[in-house]
């Protein structure tokens, strides 16, 4: 396992471990969820620079990373659909593969018969998005990882990694993020039905069955993607502000009904403990409060006697 250390939100770091090999990603709890647009990019490289080497299986037993424990399959529902990881029995994080976690993002999306024509008529095969071994023309699923062939939805992709919007137009992020997300990413236009590798108005690749190849056409967003993480625009850092004021009375409803109910909570506790204090005056067995009582009540008695 490699750690990998990352970019998270609101400038925290984010660390997670790549199994190069076996093509896995462990995620610790919420990590996934925590990484920004840098992040995602810089892990879809080190995916990529993975693939260039052979695959090897995970381990019969293989436990969790962090307690060695055992591992248990998860089906998670996600936005995009349903998603597969080995998770801890006791909740320390989870195994994903590179296929599954692309799947989770929304990233990958299925491979019809035009789409494996197109591929075997240009390469000669099909590429693994897991792995990135060959697959022949009718594989329903890699040999190698037992990976489903997909495709990697570059515009997608182009979006998860500047979800607000503030990068310049570019040739592989054109399409704003209120369009459509199956859209042409170079120039917007509607996609056919039936699946496409490229776009019929202008031309533009529509969707990479190598890792790498879709690694490379996002590159170009990198330093716009690092600049605007190490400070965001102005436009983007007022709709926030203005995004946490409009949701400021849903909070302020939260935080009283929270408080209520800690209050109720502290007010029930307090008269429990009064009535078990008074019972157990009459409890046997030693009880410092009732020892008190006695000795005052001897010394009244003897004091007015």
């Amino acid at each position: 396992m490699q750690p990998l250390a990352l970019p998270g939100h609101y400038g925290r770091g984010v660390e997670l471990d790549l199994c190069r090999a076996c093509h896995l990603v462990w995620f610790d709890q919420t990590e996934t969820a925590r990484l920004n647009g840098p992040a995602l990019l810089d892990l879809i490289g080190q995916m990529a620079a993975a693939q260039t080497l052979p695959h090897e299986l995970l381990r019969a037993g293989a436990g969790c990373a962090r307690c060695s424990g055992a591992l248990k399959t998860v089906h998670n529902q996600s936005r995009w659909g349903r998603s597969l990881q080995l998770e801890c029995a006791k909740g320390h994080g989870a195994y994903q593969t590179f296929a599954q976690f692309l799947q989770e993002k929304g990233l990958l999306r299925p491979m019809s018969r035009i789409d494996r024509a197109k591929l075997v008529d240009v390469r000669g095969h099909i590429d693994c998005v897991n792995c990135g071994a060959a697959l022949g023309r009718d594989d329903e699923q890699c040999s190698h990882c037992l990976s489903v062939p997909s495709l990697l939805d570059v515009a997608r992709l182009a979006r998860a990694l500047d979800p607000e919007g503030v990068i310049d137009t570019q040739a592989v992020h054109a399409t704003p993020a209120r369009q459509a997300a199956m859209q042409c990413a170079a120039c917007g236009a509607a996609l056919p039905k039936d699946e496409a590798l490229q776009c019929a108005q202008c031309g533009a690749t529509l969707a990479i069955s190598r890792l790498a190849d879709a690694h490379a056409s996002v590159q170009a967003l990198a330093p716009a993607l690092h600049a605007h993480a190490a400070q965001p625009a102005p436009h983007v850092v007022k709709r926030r502000l203005e995004a946490l004021d409009a949701d400021l009375p849903r909070r302020r409803e939260w935080a009283a009904k929270m408080e209520a109910e800690a209050r109720q909570a502290r007010g029930a506790e307090w008269s429990v403990g009064e009535e078990r204090d008074w019972t157990s005056l009459f409890s046997s067995g030693t009880n410092p409060v009732r020892a008190v009582l006695i000795a005052l009540v001897i010394w009244f008695v003897w004091w007015y006697w």
